[in-house]
């Protein structure tokens, strides 16, 4: 019998999503494996594709035979196993799960040219560099060759690159090849790893660590393999010691580790931590990297050289050869969902993940989230508790301010009596301040004071922000920009007042009150270059004193004793957002910003700015005691149904045209109808607040289910053999973590 590879087309149509059998030829035979990466024929075209497995063909005749093998297999059975389970969890096409797995910018092209098809490379390769050693120590060059008698000094004391004999002597070529032909150096050629990002290194040293952190290191050591162990510690009290902890005895049994990080941003402090502990045999993997930096960090971990990655959760496929352990920091983070097909969650797939390699996984936070909370009250994972931090230090005493007294007490500014008397002493000492307000820009949005008038953007449903520095107008969904008019495009007053506060406004106001103080931002305007969160904490670190002023990353994990002052300008953003997330979020953002202060040798204070001093997430904050809003949150879950007490699914269709987004929607729906249990429910279709984004109208479909079920599989199923209107897009989410 001919033997048949089942091969997974890297092509688009739905209709195609499933591997495919072809005929393995004799010559080819040799060089197939699951992981393959080769080139069948597909209909009158040619296609790459991807061997998943190998065996008898579905079918005895009939089968077309591979056409080439495109390279070395690329997966192995088990990360094809993961990539089946996130497409069916996720209902995605399987390739899109696979190229999760795949090298950076790896994936080869088919192209015609004229009748005949070729094969298109990747344009990534690896780069090399060549050495320069000295072999003729006593030679002398003649006393005119004056860049030969240089060469030829600074290699006595070994062989060195020759970008670095460049860069001390200038062009070196001529007299290198001059040296070569009289024996007196030999040039080999070596790969050169493009490094990621050298990070804030500092100076890192084994630290004492406290009972507790010792008994969250056993609990981990001692873990069963494929298990769970939540590391529930308030902020500061040395999770990422416990974490190196942990990485270094894997690392001693020959085994490897992936350490997750929520933020770019905390990648930067992170590496460093973690290069001065391990030294530079590490690999970073994140979206800010170039293509040729991902491919060699990716490379590395292929090859062996790094047994250590770090980074957001793309680093979360790197392939490592024997796994042992993934640590997830900060857990709870949103930004461990993944916003694009396949809109995976990777605390979820790293339990997969971890089961399949016997690896053990860390999920670490000062507040978890209510459903790893849940799961550990059910059994399945083992708690460990660090409630003290490990330096000692008290946690940062929390005042609360209300805002609507201030106001009615005639305080006109952004900032409450108790935070500028709180900065006027910090600043006054040559201290360091952290200034957290949870949006970017000038202005939230212009108003005309005569008419109402607000600009809104053009293609979506959101009002413009204000942005000083440009002076225009931007959207933070499309990045649609426009000046800011001198009169009301409506009534033609003058009277335009910008309303709401952002980071840049913040900023302006600090430089005008305190203007001797330095003001560093970071938002994503600031950090919108490669290497920006980099050089923004840099600049950070590196002040004497000073004010950082930002946004959501600011609040994740920065480690920096110096900070005394943490001011939360508006603490009600995102209080009254649409989510039944929305208190946990507000309570985890509140307590994380919070935990920024005080990490030294001095007291820290939190000033939180708020018009609902009495909301749960706020009075949470206050006590340190999160136990009566976990139980709240959980008894309103249970009993409507949301996770972790069900499963949510959000179907979105987005069209140019109304009519056809509400028309396809209801088609959906009513196919979805006919085919769930009876033990689901099925919501809409109905407009979600955001009802047109970057100039297409939306609708959506929410799914609810028990815990556990099948939810991706069922509604793949339903879509897979479906086309479409033209320019329409559906969009399946499940688990979703925002229904805007």
């Amino acid at each position: 019998m001919t033997a048949a590879a089942q091969v997974l087309l890297d092509v688009s149509p739905r209709s195609l999503a499933r591997p495919l059998d072809y005929a393995v030829p004799s010559h080819l035979a040799g060089r197939v494996a699951v992981g393959t990466p080769v080139l069948v024929p597909l209909g009158s075209r040619i296609a790459v594709g991807y061997v998943v497995s190998l065996g008898p063909p579905s079918v005895d005749e009939g089968l077309r035979d591979l056409v080439e093998v495109l390279g070395e297999p690329l997966f192995d059975g088990v990360r094809w196993s993961s990539a089946q389970w996130i497409a069916d969890e996720y209902a995605c096409r399987p390739i899109e799960a696979l190229r999760l797995f795949l090298p950076p910018g790896s994936t080869p092209k088919a192209v015609k040219e004229g009748d005949a098809w070729r094969l298109k490379r990747p344009t990534v390769s690896a780069a090399t560099e060549r050495i320069v050693e000295l072999v003729l120590h006593d030679f002398q060059p003649p006393a005119n060759a004056h860049r030969q008698r240089a060469v030829v000094a600074a290699l006595q004391n070994g062989p060195l690159r020759v970008a670095e004999l460049r860069a001390a002597i200038g062009d070196v070529d001529a007299a290198i090849r001059a040296l070569q032909r009289h024996g007196v150096v030999v040039v080999t050629e070596r790969r050169r790893w493009r490094s990621a990002s050298a990070g804030l290194v500092r100076e890192d040293r084994l630290h004492e660590l406290t009972e507790a952190q010792q008994a969250a290191v056993a609990a981990i050591r001692d873990a069963a393999p494929g298990s769970v162990v939540l590391l529930d510690g308030v902020t500061g009290s040395g999770k990422t010691e416990v974490y190196m902890r942990a990485v270094d005895a894997v690392l001693r049994e020959g085994k490897q580790a992936i350490v997750l990080v929520p933020e770019i941003s905390l990648t930067p402090q992170t590496v460093g931590r973690f290069r001065a502990r391990f030294g530079p045999r590490l690999a970073v993997l994140h979206s800010r990297l170039s293509d040729g930096e991902r491919y060699d960090q990716w490379q590395m971990v292929a090859s062996g050289e790094a047994r250590l990655v770090i980074g957001a959760r793309s680093a979360l496929f790197a392939p490592v050869q024997d796994l042992g352990l993934i640590v997830i920091d900060e857990e709870h983070e949103p930004s461990y969902k993944q916003s694009s097909e396949p809109r995976y969650h990777a605390r979820d797939v790293a339990r997969r993940i971890a089961e399949r390699h016997g690896a053990v996984l860390v999920l670490g936070s000062a507040t978890p989230s209510i459903e790893s909370l849940h799961a550990a009250e059910a059994g399945e994972s083992t708690v460990v508790v660090l409630p003290e931090r490990a330096t000692g230090a008290a946690m940062p005493a929390v005042n609360v301010v209300d805002m609507t007294r201030e106001f009615a007490d005639g305080n006109r500014s952004m900032f409450s009596r108790a935070l500028q008397s709180a900065l006027d002493d910090v600043l006054g000492r040559r201290g360091k301040a952290v200034l957290f307000i949870n949006r970017r820009g000038f202005a939230s949005f212009v108003l005309c004071r005569e008419c109402g008038f607000v600009p809104h953007c053009p293609s979506c449903s959101v009002s413009l922000t204000y942005h000083e520095d440009r002076g225009s107008l931007v959207c933070h969904h499309c990045g649609h920009s426009e000046a800011l008019p001198s009169l009301c495009p409506r009534c033609r007053s003058p009277y335009l007042r910008r309303f709401g506060t952002g980071t840049q406004r913040v900023e302006a106001e600090i430089s005008a009150r305190w203007p001797d103080a330095p003001v560093i931002r970071m938002d994503a305007d600031t950090t919108a270059r490669k290497d920006g969160h980099e050089s923004v904490l840099r600049r950070f670190e590196e002040s004497p004193y000073g004010v950082l002023v930002g946004t959501q990353m600011i609040a994740k994990g920065l480690d920096y004793p110096e900070v005394e002052l943490v001011g939360v300008v508006d603490a009600d953003t995102g209080m009254h957002l649409p989510d039944f997330r929305a208190t946990e979020r507000t309570y985890q953002l509140l307590m994380q910003v919070s935990g920024r202060a005080g990490r030294g040798s001095r007291p820290g204070m939190v000033v939180v700015q708020t018009y609902w001093p009495d909301h749960p997430a706020i009075r949470a904050v206050v006590s340190g005691d999160r136990s009566e809003l976990v139980a709240r949150e959980l008894e309103q879950r249970r009993e409507l149904g949301y996770p972790p007490f069900g499963r949510l699914a959000r179907v979105l269709v987005a069209s140019p045209s109304r009519t056809t987004a509400e028309s396809a929607a209801a088609d959906i729906a009513a196919d979805l109808t006919a085919v769930i249990p009876a033990d689901w429910l099925l919501l809409g279709p109905t407009e979600p607040a955001i009802a047109r984004l970057k100039g297409l109208f939306r609708r959506h479909i929410v799914l609810k289910a028990p815990p556990r079920a099948p939810l991706g599989r069922v509604i793949w199923t339903l879509l897979a053999e479906r086309t479409p209107p033209d320019g329409t897009r559906i969009a399946v989410d499940v688990d979703p973590l925002e229904m805007l």
